[in-house]
Order: C-alpha cells, then structure tokens, then sequence
C-alpha cells in the first residue's frame, strides 16, 4: 500500500502550498490533513476559506464532497458484514479514494483483507501528512512562486490520482454505460447547477443506473 500512499505525495505538497498561502500555520495544515485525511474535500475547504471563517458554507461544500464515501462505504459492506463495533471507526477512517480502491479490487478477486486494509490507510494517513507539512515547508522558499507549483504539475495531481483511480476499478464494457450516464449527469450539474453539486449527482445517476439495470437482469434470469 506504499505505492497509493507514494501517489498522493505530490497532491499533498500542492495542498501544503495552498494552505501555506491561505494563512493556515505548519502544524493546522498537518493536523488537518491527518484527522480529515481527504484532499478533495481539504481543497474544497481551502476555496472557501476566508476570515472570518464561512463555517456553514464549509460544512455544507465538505459534505458534498466527502457523499462519495456512502458509496463507497455500501460498496464494501457486502465484504464485511460482521465487522464489530470498535472496528468501524478506523474502517471509515482508512476510507480513502486510493485505499479503497486498491482493496475493493482485492475484495472483488477474493483475496481482500482487512489488516492490508487498515494498515494501508494508516500509512497512506501518515504519506498523506508528510507531503502536507513538506508542501507548506516549501511555500515559503522553493515553492513560493505559485508560478512553479503549475510548472511542476501540482494543480494537476488531483486529476491524475483519480484516473488512476477509475483505471483500477474498471472491469471491461459493464462499466462503459454506467460511467457514461455518470460523467454526462456530472457534466450536466457542473453547468446547470455549479458548486460541488456535480459530485453527487454524477455518483448518484451512474450507481442507480448500473443498480437498476443489474437488477433488471436478474429478474430475467428468474424468469
């Protein structure tokens, strides 16, 4: 799992320098990055952030962002039903976009575990903190042209960490007509709507899209 983890490291240091520039000190930047352990939802905090502090506008922006996880969360509930009470926390905690979908891979092929699982996330946790506090180190002296964080790519990372993402949980031509009718419903939200709205949305229409036609096909088969 130092691979996934290795993969956000320049996500994270373009994190660090954004909240360098927003004010935020070396150790709120850590902290937050190591409690909250979700960059798209940090970015979209540091794009509101402002003083003083929009607090209901923040919340409501970070829980558009962070629905996604309910997704996730279901997905991986069928590979651990019985999962005890104290475990859940770390569980949700570990949940993160590159973990996930590294194990919900290994889960689908029967070979998924829950220690490769929690240990993984922590130290993608610990990756994930690391490149935060480097990136708000390096804003005030190799990075602090924002110039050359564009230069070097770090406003693009975001992206490429989730293509990777998507390469990895696609399985052949199943996927193509629910990513399609997500990636149309995103787009269609993003214009009609605007703000992170776009997120739910996309997730909402492909997952119900790919459920009702799963579910079409087994009552086919029934009858």
């Amino acid at each position: 799992m130092i691979l996934p983890g290795l993969a956000s490291l320049p996500f994270g240091i373009g994190f660090g320098v954004a909240a360098a520039q927003k004010g935020l000190s070396a150790f709120e930047t850590t902290l937050m990055s190591f409690t909250v352990m979700a960059g798209t939802s940090q970015m979209v905090a540091l794009d509101i952030w402002a003083q003083p502090l929009p607090l209901m506008a923040l919340a409501v922006s970070v829980f558009v962002a962070n629905l996604r996880y309910f997704v996730m969360g279901a997905a991986l509930q069928p590979h651990l039903p019985h999962l005890p009470w104290w475990l859940q926390p770390p569980v949700w905690y570990v949940t993160v976009d590159q973990n996930w979908a590294v194990n919900i891979a290994e889960y689908r092929r029967g070979h998924g575990d829950l220690g490769k699982f929690l240990g993984g996330g922590f130290v993608m946790a610990c990756i994930w903190s690391g490149s935060t506090l480097a990136g708000h180190l390096a804003a005030g002296g190799l990075l602090s042209d924002p110039a050359t964080a564009r230069r070097l790519g770090l406003d693009f990372v975001g992206v490429a960490v989730f293509v990777v993402v998507a390469t990895i949980l696609f399985r052949g031509k199943r996927d193509v007509a629910p990513w399609t009718v997500a990636i149309a419903a995103a787009l269609a939200a993003k214009w009609g709507i605007g703000g992170n709205w776009y997120i739910v949305v996309g997730g909402l229409a492909g997952g119900l899209f790919g459920a009702l036609r799963d579910l079409r096909k087994t009552d086919v088969r029934q009858s």
